[in-house]
């Protein structure tokens, strides 16, 4: 097992280009990211982090940073062909090989409704179109630009629950960035110990290229069915909590990746709406120390 831990804006509370909801700075982001002891990190949103390849590589090389990936999401029930984002793709494409990335993250923005309840509207056609387009896609970020683009299964999207994300790896042979916490949220227990994405990752080993680590609040968890709350109400109580915290045993988790031999990324990726600049900082120093203490890394 070798794992390269990185980051990402998210953790400052950046999910937008805007710097919103957090409103952290792009360069107190890289700024912390560094301080607190990362090497590596994603994009982020596009356009978050500066376009211009150069600026961005000076900005890096001033912190010893390096770039593992970059994200796009898209609302894939609404994209009727591949041309409709080819060239924002490209553009993204271009900017990741200029800074030296090996993967493109993707994951999906359709409107599902508050619970996912629009899912079962969707045709067997509509779904074959979401499927081939993400297929193209992958096809397309590799073939043009030797970028991985791995899939990111995500709570409200069109692939969010274990038969979905089965149902899309195959039809697109596409293999995932694995989320540990959108996993568990969607598909385990608010129980202590919860085992649903140590189990996923023990059963699909050989499609997981790409994971973020992430953990889930059970409390929280359990306070949202008791009270029927949505998942946007969710993160704005985080639920998705510090790693060692949660409900997902991260020592166990050590041993699965051990036991799959995992190679590759993993981004320490907490989602934190609601938080400051400097609680994030806090957090991204506390959650890159755990995994040292447990020699996750």
């Amino acid at each position: 097992m070798k794992v390269t831990i990185a980051t990402a804006p998210c953790s400052w509370g950046v999910w937008y280009a805007d710097g919103t909801p957090s409103g952290t700075p792009w360069r107190t982001f890289l700024d912390q990211a560094a301080s607190a002891g990362y090497q590596a990190l994603e994009l982020g949103p596009v356009g978050y982090l500066p376009a211009n390849y150069k600026e961005l590589l000076t900005e890096l090389e001033e912190r010893s940073l390096w770039v593992c990936a970059g994200t796009a999401c898209y609302a894939f029930d609404q994209i009727s062909k591949l041309d409709t984002i080819r060239d924002e793709l490209d553009l993204l494409c271009k900017l990741l090989v200029q800074v030296n990335a090996k993967y493109l993250v993707t994951m999906d923005e359709s409107d599902v409704g508050r619970f996912g309840e629009k899912k079962s509207d969707l045709t067997f056609s509509q779904s074959k179109k979401s499927f081939q387009i993400i297929r193209e896609m992958a096809e397309f970020t590799h073939q043009e630009h030797g970028i991985k683009t791995v899939f990111h299964p995500h709570i409200k999207s069109l692939y969010e629950y274990e038969n979905e994300i089965q149902s899309l790896m195959e039809a697109t042979g596409i293999d995932l960035c694995f989320d540990t916490g959108h996993h568990t949220y969607s598909n385990g227990s608010p129980a202590i110990r919860n085992r649903s994405a140590l189990d996923f990752l023990l059963k699909y080993p050989e499609r997981i290229a790409y994971i973020h680590f992430k953990n889930v609040d059970g409390d929280i968890r359990k306070r949202v069915l008791d009270e029927n709350l949505d998942s946007d109400q969710a993160f704005d109580l985080d639920v998705m909590c510090d790693l060692e915290d949660g409900i997902i045993d991260f020592r166990e988790l050590k041993t699965v990746l051990e036991t799959i031999n995992f190679k590759g990324i993993g981004v320490i990726e907490q989602d934190m709406p609601r938080a400051s600049t400097n609680q994030a900082f806090t957090s991204a120093k506390r959650n890159l120390s755990f995994l040292k203490e447990i020699g996750l890394v």
